[in-house]
């Protein structure tokens, strides 16, 4: 017994120390199958109105970094959240400082000052619009959430950000969506229904709760 607890544990340790030692490699594996940017590459990205040369298509696309990593708020705020510089810097103290758009991200950290992001997808202010509600939605039409891509387009491929859709925003632009949920076209209203309403609850998701009416003025305006 005694010489198979030794066995057990010299193999243990042995599947330990491989184990580790894959985890070491794991990132310089990585690294090996990338190609790695220079500035001559990353000049040919479209500068756009944005202050540093960023593209979504490394980012999302090569690199499948997920949305939700830098766009920290959209699972449980009304905002998607502009990625602080830090979010930036998580990464790109490791990889990419010999680029020069990467220093200007690096001089921006070390200023302590956000870097000015120019908005490229907006809605008016009388519109409220809430990224969790749509990130986190379970109905028939999207029973694991509303996808990025559906509102801002195959972002995962842009080298520079812009909005594919002119009508991103608009009120028949999201209606033409929302009359997508089932019973949204037959629950017609005869009367303005006012906040708290029984009226605006009339529509059932598919775990039984109780939602809005998603063609009503209130779901939007408020």
């Amino acid at each position: 017994m005694k010489y198979h607890r030794i066995a057990f544990e010299r193999v243990s340790c042995a599947l330990a120390f491989g184990v580790l030692v894959a985890l070491l490699w794991m990132p310089a594996l990585a690294l090996a199958q990338v190609e790695l940017l220079t500035d001559a590459k990353v000049a040919q990205i479209p500068a756009g109105p944005q202050p540093i040369r960023f593209s979504h298509q490394i980012h999302a696309g090569q690199d499948l970094i997920s949305c939700e990593y830098c766009h920290i708020y959209a699972r449980r705020s009304d905002v998607a959240g502009v990625p602080p510089v830090r979010i930036c810097m998580g990464c790109h103290q490791l990889v990419g400082q010999q680029l020069m758009e990467v220093q200007k991200v690096v001089k921006y950290w070390t200023d302590q000052t956000p870097i000015p992001w120019v908005k490229i997808f907006d809605v008016p202010d009388f519109v409220r619009f809430a990224h969790f509600k749509h990130v986190t939605a379970n109905n028939e039409v999207y029973p694991n959430g509303v996808q990025c891509q559906t509102c801002h387009g195959p972002i995962e491929t842009m080298p520079t950000t812009v909005k594919q859709d002119a009508n991103f925003g608009t009120m028949g632009w999201c209606l033409q969506c929302h009359l997508t949920i089932p019973g949204m076209m037959e629950r017609k209203r005869a009367e303005p229904a006012s906040e708290g309403s029984a009226f605006l609850k009339n529509a059932k998701t598919p775990k039984g709760h109780y939602r809005p009416h998603l063609t009503d003025c209130l779901t939007c305006h408020k």
